[in-house]
């Protein structure tokens, strides 16, 4: 190879280590602290896919949940308030009964009032 062409790989490969939040955009020990606790305030899980998992009552205020896949998901009485939810994959499956959503930023890129129960108006 010539020396232009691995001077631009080594670049590329260089740029992508030193991205934040690397690669996939969430950080693995978030998605496995919120699995095993189901508590994970103010963590990112940007791009998480996170499909058909009941989080029940879970902790997730101020999380970073931005383009993760929640198809199916249940967020039951969990508390939302002021988590980032922009760009999030749902679908009539996915469940926010009774979850606090207090200034979070919905699908859409709005952002719930204070007092916002299941749903954001």
């Amino acid at each position: 190879m010539g020396k232009a062409v691995i001077l631009t790989l080594v670049m590329v490969v260089g740029a992508l280590i030193c991205l934040p939040g690397g690669v996939f955009g969430f950080n693995p020990q978030d998605v496995q602290k919120l699995n095993s606790t189901n508590k994970c305030s103010k963590c990112d899980l940007s791009q998480a896919n996170l499909a058909g998992i009941d989080f029940y009552g879970a902790e997730l205020s101020g999380a970073n949940l931005s383009g993760a896949n929640l198809k199916g998901t249940l967020f039951n009485d969990a508390d939302l308030k002021g988590a980032n939810l922009k760009g999030a994959s749902v679908d009539k499956e996915t469940s926010f009964v009774g979850a606090k959503l207090s200034d979070a930023i919905w699908m859409d890129g709005t952002k719930c009032k204070s007092g916002q129960i299941g749903r954001c108006k």
